[in-house]
């Protein structure tokens, strides 16, 4: 079952993919898409975070012999996401554009969802609330 941390994380992942695409910034000559830069890193970022999302989810199963996953994935996840916010930080300026603004706010959505799913991990999930 995916977690509504999960869910954030999901969601703020395919921002962060889809806004590597998009203009990064804007000049007198045209845009600055983030493929022409650092969007590339953010990308590839964001496609192991998916990844690893996948895994953590049990959408992808394990295999055999695997040791528990344990917290390591979410503390990736963390870390992730925090690379992608320091990279679209360092990249803002005054001609910032759709794309880096994009980046940034799927940066900060997937480190929110991470860190609720690192710090959720540990609890037993309630189903029935009135036993």
């Amino acid at each position: 079952m995916v977690s509504n941390a999960q869910r954030l994380s999901a969601g703020s992942i395919l921002v962060v993919a889809m806004a590597a695409f998009l203009p990064w910034m804007s000049e007198w000559d045209g845009n600055v898409y983030g493929l022409d830069g650092d969007g590339v890193i953010t990308l590839v970022l964001a496609v192991v975070g998916g990844v690893v999302l996948a895994t953590s989810a049990g959408y992808v199963p394990p295999k055999k012999n695997a040791p528990a996953p344990g917290r390591g994935r979410d503390v990736a996840l963390l870390v992730l996401a925090g690379v992608v916010g320091v990279i679209a930080l360092l990249d803002l300026g005054g001609s910032a554009a759709i794309g880096l603004y994009l980046t940034l706010l799927g940066a900060l959505g997937w480190l929110a969802g991470a860190g609720w799913q690192l710090v959720s991990s540990g609890q037993p999930v309630v189903t029935d609330r009135r036993r």
